[in-house]
């Protein structure tokens, strides 16, 4: 069960609102009582769109079929919900195998001496438990990934970098992240996975979705090459 207090609504756009709550047990449940609010909402096929992250729900919706009093009433609802269910299941569980250091994690070795750890026990600590999905942002299909071993925590680059490869995996505050697609970022980068995130073709063209279990796997150089050969 998640604590959900300071709950407020305000409008969001023309025909929208956005829910913000502080104050959850811990981000990690509260964002997963708000994935779990928002599939509520999406599943009720009256709203146009429904963004959840980590402390927070925005919808859209239209006016012509869903009054707006009705629309920030159902939402609230959602959460209030939410909060009061069980932690839902994982949709997925996940494994994602990781070169940690080199030119794959250039964060890599300032980490270790941020936390105090030898490499082996900074890989130890990163891949010791699985983590769950808190949400996906920034860029497409970015996943917040928590929650990160406090030693492992960290504060973002002072200058972000102008490109950062897909499949990088980073640290930045209380989340561990993986970048699905390349993109600008400020994570501290320690490792990257071969591992295709993103799949154009696809229905689902991300691997990785809100409310997933992700699990991270230490391999070689050599295993890398040939995961990244692999179709």
């Amino acid at each position: 069960m998640t604590i959900i207090r300071d709950l407020s609504i305000v409008p969001f756009g023309d025909y929208g609102w956005l829910a913000s709550f502080e104050n959850t047990a811990d981000q990690i449940s509260g964002a997963l009582a708000a994935n779990h609010a928002a599939q509520k909402l999406l599943n009720s096929g009256k709203f146009i769109d429904v963004t959840p992250a980590i402390a927070s729900i925005a919808i859209r919706f239209n006016p012509e079929t869903l009054a707006a009093d009705d629309a920030k009433e159902m939402l609230h609802r959602a959460i209030e919900g939410a909060a009061s269910d069980k932690t839902p299941a994982p949709r997925a569980h996940i494994d994602i195998p990781v070169l940690y250091g080199g030119e794959a994690g250039p964060d890599f070795d300032w980490l270790c001496a941020h936390a105090g750890f030898t490499a082996e026990k900074l890989i130890a600590a990163h891949t010791n438990a699985p983590y769950r999905v808190a949400m996906l942002g920034f860029a497409p299909g970015f996943a917040y990934l928590g929650p990160l071993a406090k030693p492992l925590q960290a504060p973002r680059l002072a200058e972000p970098r102008q490109s950062v490869p897909q499949g990088s995996v980073g640290v930045a505050g209380a989340f561990t992240g993986v970048y699905a697609l390349s993109s600008p970022g400020g994570w501290r980068i320690i490792g990257r996975t071969p591992k295709r995130l993103f799949n154009k073709h696809a229905r689902d063209p991300f691997v990785i979705r809100a409310g997933d279990e992700v699990r991270f796997s230490p391999i070689t150089e050599e295993e890398f090459a040939r995961l990244e050969a692999t179709p």
